[in-house]
């Protein structure tokens, strides 16, 4: 029975398996599927050629598998051998590849890698390429099979054109493998920002971590949307919508359920596209900021290549740009057991692998490179566990820096002894002001008395104080609260600006702003609309334009300068 595709929701796939059979053309060794249990499929044309489209089952909801078998003839790798799948992109979900690895009972053993797995419901045709590291073809599977591929089910079926298997990793995969961005940067490099020196700047944090669906790393809407599968105004974790009016088309990832005002499709960015990165420090250098502190969050680090794509596009881009950068790692929610070697092994990879500080604009000051570590709160971890990461990283002859602590508020007045210790062993330190404020003629304004004290104690213990300063904030949608609950107002700007203020007052040799991105807790300074899609909550710049604070944080440069 013949059905148009058009009569049916779901994804359509072509799989394109790798030969294991050196002698065997390029194209590899052509399979089928074969159908029943819960791989049942029909065959049906689309795009002119014939398709094996998943039946369903007596549910209702679709098959979630097909089945292929490796004919008897070819010739058994030992692996890795590459399966490669071309599909249309008609229904959220996940797709997978299980196989026969080389062990007895090992029969539907997962794909170790693979890359454009992630189905977003674009309706466009990709490719997806798994790595089949052992396997081990045997015919050990349902129906005698030796690869299952798996998809979500449910509403969305398997509508596969054909397979292949090859021994060598094609192009589509090498291509996605490659990682370029851990490589040094080697094209032209601008030093307009003096990267010798911590004094005199101000720095803003630059979080990176926005993912979209149909971008490389294929996590879905992360830091968008607390489903990573769909975006909707209930799944919404961010507070403000970025101005996506100079992006290119490239970048743009379609929110489906947002509209703009004209009724145009709404879209976001991935901060894992470098043109993206390399847009972000062009801003940094047209509004006269220095650079950032590339946060690297110590809990997404079970992959330190994959966790430094961002980190490798902002190198490259402060090349670009003549800007300049640094690490800086969180510590959020990162056990306290073995934290500080964690913390040093990446930070070797770094520096050996990588060779990041060795870049011409990876900021030093005193002659070391500059690291920043966010989380030394006394209600996180034992004091002994601060001790030995500042041990290391003042003390290691290869692998010292000039070290700046992220620490409460109230770091002057900590009463635990130890702590107070590690706090003024720092070379910098940086009090989280975020959330603070004192209210003065029924005004709310950021809390800077403390200042003083601050400057006067840091100096007392040899330390460079760096004051955090922020435009405002807000999480009502990431906590799930009534619109307006969390806020606290920029005011037009005159918020962010009177921190400007009172640390040029004081003389403050460095700043801190929190943060460039940040749209999560609304404190982003990079360029947001006044005119947000729709529905849900959003909050705007108050009828202001869209590089508003940027202008301020430039501004602010020159203030905390003396000039």
């Amino acid at each position: 029975m013949k059905k148009s595709l058009g009569s049916h929701t779901g994804v359509v796939l072509v799989l394109l398996t790798c030969s294991v059979m050196s002698s065997r053309a390029a194209d590899g060794i052509p399979l089928a599927p074969t159908t029943g249990a819960d791989g049942a499929f029909e065959t049906l044309r689309d795009q002119g050629a014939a398709a094996w489209h998943s039946l369903k089952d007596d549910r209702g909801a679709y098959w979630p598998f097909l089945y292929f078998r490796v004919p008897d003839a070819a010739t058994r790798s030992r692996g890795p051998v590459y399966v490669e799948i071309r599909y249309k992109d008609t229904g959220p979900g996940r797709l997978a590849l299980q196989y026969n690895g080389q062990h007895a009972g090992d029969n539907y053993r997962q794909a170790e890698r693979g890359f454009g797995r992630l189905m977003a419901g674009t309706g466009a045709v990709r490719t997806v390429v798994f790595e089949l590291a052992e396997p081990g073809f045997r015919h050990a599977q349902n129906l005698g099979a030796d690869l299952r591929l798996a998809g979500p089910g449910g509403d969305t079926p398997l509508h596969v054109f054909s397979a292949a298997l090859h021994e060598q990793p094609p192009a589509f995969f090498r291509e996605h493998a490659a990682q370029p961005w851990l490589q040094a940067y080697k094209g032209p490099s601008r030093g307009d920002v003096d990267a010798s020196a911590l004094r005199g700047k101000v720095i803003c944090g630059y979080q990176g971590w926005f993912r979209c669906p149909g971008d490389d790393t294929e996590q879905g809407w992360v830091h968008w949307s607390r489903d990573s599968s769909r975006i909707t105004p209930k799944t919404l974790t961010v507070e403000m919508w970025p101005d996506m009016t100079e992006y290119t088309q490239g970048e743009k990832f379609p929110a489906a359920e947002f509209r703009s005002a004209d009724g145009r499709p709404a879209y976001l960015f991935s901060s894992a596209h470098p043109r993206t990165v390399e847009r972000h420090f062009e801003w940094m250098r047209d509004y006269g900021i220095d650079g950032v502190l590339v946060q690297r969050f110590t809990n997404g680090l079970r992959d330190p290549a994959e966790a430094s794509r961002v980190l490798g596009y902002a190198r490259d881009a402060a090349n670009r740009t003549g800007r300049i950068f640094a690490v800086e790692y969180d510590l959020s929610g990162m056990r306290a057991e073995g934290m500080p070697e964690r913390v040093a092994a990446d930070w070797k990879w770094l520096v050996d692998e990588m060779k990041i500080t060795a870049d011409p604009r990876y900021l030093r000051q005193d002659g070391k490179p500059v690291l920043a570590i966010f989380g030394f709160y006394s209600d996180r971890f034992a004091a002994g566990v601060a001790h030995r990461m500042i041990d290391f990283f003042k003390d290691d002859p290869k692998y010292r820096v000039f070290l700046i602590g992220g620490v409460p508020w109230a770091w002057r007045t900590e009463k635990d002894v130890e702590w107070a210790r590690a706090y003024r062993r720092l070379d910098a330190i940086k009090p989280w002001n975020v959330g603070n404020t004192a209210k003065q003629g029924g005004v709310v304004r950021a809390a800077t008395r403390t200042w003083a004290d601050d400057q006067a104690e840091a100096r007392r213990a040899g330390m460079l104080w760096m004051p955090v300063l922020y435009p405002g904030f807000s999480w009502d949608n990431l906590q799930r609260r009534p619109p307006g609950t969390t806020i606290i107002p920029r005011r037009r700007g005159a918020f962010f600006r009177e921190q400007f203020e009172a640390a040029a007052r004081l003389g403050a040799e460095t700043a801190f702003v929190a943060m460039f991105d940040e749209v999560d807790e609304g404190t982003a300074v990079f360029k947001v609309t006044s005119t947000p899609p729709q529905p849900g909550h959003i909050v705007t710049l108050e009828g202001l334009p869209s590089d508003t604070y940027l202008k301020l944080t430039g501004e602010g440069t020159k203030l905390i300068r003396g000039r």
